[in-house]
């Protein structure tokens, strides 16, 4: 391998964050838009993700919403579930599943 070849990986040194640590002036509002937005694009695509280890339809979701006195969010689902507790970096994580597939027909 030529010297210019080689890769060096950041080292923990390298960074001054931790990971998980929400950057300054970004508050929990900015994952709930961003779930609120996955929820309204072609929610007829079967779009899912995997929150608090269930799966949901993002054409399910209803409402994301703070908690009250919490850094938290909830989020409604259209049969009435509410699941709460949710920090930003769940959010995230949830939006990291993003899936697409045909819902099941009931019928």
């Amino acid at each position: 391998m030529r010297p210019c070849d080689r890769y060096d990986p950041p080292t923990m040194s390298d960074h001054e964050w931790q990971a998980g640590e929400v950057p300054d002036g970004v508050g929990p509002e900015v994952f709930r838009e961003q779930l609120r937005r996955a929820a309204q694009q072609d929610p007829e695509h079967g779009a899912h993700i995997q929150l608090d280890s269930e799966t949901v339809f993002l054409e399910d979701v209803e409402a994301v919403e703070a908690e009250p006195d919490a850094p938290t969010s909830r989020v409604r689902l259209r049969n009435g579930v509410i699941i709460g507790g949710l920090t930003g970096a769940a959010i995230v994580a949830a939006l990291a599943t993003i899936r697409y597939r045909r819902r099941r027909s009931s019928s």
